[in-house]
Parts: structure tokens; C-alpha cells; sequence
């Protein structure tokens, strides 16, 4: 079974005009582990004692395990343990531009028997452990198996191949990925990859092809520059293409509404799923088939995330430089005017 890990609290944090308060990120929590994904990245608690409180709000809501972001040092590892996350995500890189930027003065050994020996205080401390290759998509094969030994053998529960560029052509993914899973058979596999070629769910699709078991998201693909893997995109074809119907996607619309009003990061109406224009005709003749059959010019059913499918014209654009959603926080509620469909949808903490 594929199985998803939603960073929209983490990566999405790190999108430019993105931040999320703890009672966001809580309300957020809950309609995005309403989805059906299976685990939730939120924050880097070591930056702040605010991020600590962020990620607890989390961990006390959220309906499946939290995951918090750490680098190789126990300080990080000491302050996810603190925040009450279940997971642990530690995160090193081994290539020559790492060396060069982030690792000055150590060497490959060095950077290895430090991840070993984060991982391992990591467990000690009684937390489970993902352990990321960072920019793996630049490393070389004999690298990346040094790493990946390396996380295996410290007792990493989960080894993430970050292409945090979005460097690699699908092709090359696939054959990095089953390369991997060829020569770590007891490893289990997480991918993450960045939209910088516009290429994060093809690639994403050649690690499932490549029997990758886990693949990072974020609703409307919010992250950094370019963002990453969209949660709606890649929940919907799994559930049309991969028979995986475990996923709500009937609130797909509205949480879509909600991350991009507290985000503040407009979506582009084209945008497959959720755009406003994903699911409207107005060429007359493609009008005329959707009355017929709303599957002439539709490859799903739009009613699958309460979108009408009725074919017609865009409704009125909103004002220019507009806050995406007009919304209003009462308590522990939230309500947003959604300006893409008219429809006011309301959420309950």
C-alpha cells in the first residue's frame, strides 16, 4: 500500500509569504488527518519556543503520528523531544556542494558518523526516526549507499531520498530509486521532491512505480521556491489510477480554500483538482458534451470534492490583490468566503 506523509506545516512554512500560528496549525491538522493520509510533518522546534508550542498544538489534535524536522545535533533531536512529536526527521547531505556550503571542514566519514550517531540518540530518546538524504538527487550512487547503510545500520525506521532541487528526470528517479530498493531490500523508503522543473508529481509517480512505499505532499503544493508534491493531485490519482479509496477527498475544495487563505499564497485557477478553472467548459461545444456526459471533457468525477460539474463561464474574478478567502476566526472556529466557488465554508476545532 503507498502510503503518504502531508508536510504542509513544515515545508509549507518554509514557502516565502507562509506562516501558520499554532491554532492554525492545529485546525489544519485535523481537516488535512481528515484526508486519510497517514502521518503529518509539522515544524523545526529547535528555531524557537514558539515552534515547540506550534507543534504541540499539533500532536494534541492530530489523528495520526507527528513527524518534527532536526538536524544531525542533539540539541535539535532534544527539542522534537520535547514538543511531543512521535518522529523524528533528521536530515544530512554527503555531495560536494554540501561539503563545500553547509559542512565546512568535515569530511564524507565525518558527516556519516554523525548521522549514524544522531540517529542513535534519536532512539534513545524513544523516538521513532526518519532519516533523509538531503539533495540526494545530486549525490552519487556510491554516496548514496554509504548514507543509506549508514541510517540502516544506526536503526533509521524510515530513509527519505530528498531531491531537494527536483533535479532528476522521472526516468532517472525510477532507476536511482529501484536501485536502491534493489540493494536495501529491508529498507523502508520515503521520497520527497521539489517542483523546481515542474516535474514533483511525475517524478513522484516514477518512485511508486519504482516500489517506493512513501511519498511526501503538501496541500496545493506549497514549499520552498517552487514547492513540492500537491496533496490533492497526488491523493486523487491514487484513488482513480491505484484503487487506494481510503482517502476522503469530498473536503478537498474547502481545505484547499483554508491553506491558501492562511498561507496567503494565491492559487493559480489552473491548478488541476482545486483550480477554479479545473472543472469549467466554456468552448460551446464542450459545454454542450458535459451536458450530455460530464466525462467527454472531464478524466474524473468533479463531484468527487463537491465541485457542481454544471459546464459554464468563470464566475467574477476577486478584487485585485485580494486576500485569497476572506476569513474570520472565532474561537476555535474558522470560516472562510470562498472566492473561488461563493460558498462559505465553516470548520470546528
Amino acid at each position: 500500500m503507498i502510503k503518504v506523509i502531508d508536510c504542509t506545516l513544515r515545508e509549507g512554512v518554509q514557502a516565502r509569504q507562509c506562516s501558520f500560528t499554532a491554532q492554525q496549525s492545529a485546525l489544519l491538522a485535523q481537516e488535512i488527518g481528515a484526508l486519510g493520509v497517514d502521518m503529518i510533518e509539522c515544524g523545526h522546534p529547535f528555531i524557537s519556543a514558539q515552534e515547540v508550542e506550534r507543534v504541540r498544538s499539533v500532536v494534541a489534535v492530530s489523528p495520526v503520528p507527528v513527524l518534527a524536522h532536526a538536524r544531525a545535533r542533539s540539541e535539535d533531536i532534544d527539542a522534537v523531544a520535547r514538543s511531543g512529536a512521535q518522529w523524528v526527521g533528521l536530515f544530512a547531505s554527503i555531495n560536494a556542494i554540501s561539503l563545500t556550503t553547509k559542512f565546512k571542514g568535515m569530511t564524507r566519514e565525518d558527516i556519516l558518523t554523525m548521522f549514524g550517531d544522531a540517529i542513535r540518540y534519536a532512539r534513545g530518546l524513544g523516538l521513532q526516526v526518519r532519516a533523509t538524504v538531503e539533495d540526494a538527487g545530486r549525490t552519487s550512487v556510491s554516496d548514496l549507499v554509504s548514507m543509506v547503510a549508514a541510517a540502516r545500520d544506526a536503526g533509521a525506521d524510515r530513509i527519505c531520498f530528498a531531491d531537494s532541487v527536483g533535479i532528476l528526470l522521472p526516468d532517472e528517479t525510477f532507476d536511482v530509486l529501484s536501485l536502491l530498493r534493489q540493494e536495501f531490500y529491508d529498507v523502508e523508503f520515503e521520497y520527497h521532491v521539489h517542483n523546481d522543473r515542474g516535474l514533483a508529481l511525475a517524478n513522484t509517480l516514477a518512485a511508486i512505480q519504482a516500489g517506493v512505499k512513501w511519498q511526501s505532499i503538501s496541500c496545493n503544493g506549497i514549499g520552498e521556491r517552487a514547492g513540492i508534491t500537491d496533496t490533492f493531485q497526488l491523493l486523487t490519482l491514487l484513488h482513480t489510477r491505484f484503487q487506494q479509496e481510503r482517502f476522503n477527498l469530498k473536503n478537498m475544495m474547502a481545505l484547499s480554500e483554508l491553506v491558501e487563505a492562511y498561507s496567503r499564497i494565491p492559487l493559480s485557477p489552473m491548478q488541476p483538482v482545486v483550480g477554479k478553472n479545473a472543472f469549467v467548459h466554456v468552448a460551446r461545444l464542450h459545454q454542450l458534451a458535459m451536458q450530455e456526459d460530464s466525462a467527454a471533457y472531464s478524466v474524473f468525477d468533479p463531484r468527487a470534492d463537491q465541485r457542481s460539474g454544471v459546464a459554464g463561464t468563470l464566475p467574477a474574478d476577486a478584487p485585485a490583490g485580494a486576500v485569497p478567502g476572506a476569513v474570520r476566526e472565532i474561537g476555535n472556529r474558522a470560516e472562510i468566503s470562498s472566492p473561488r466557488t461563493g460558498q462559505a465554508f465553516c470548520y470546528a476545532g
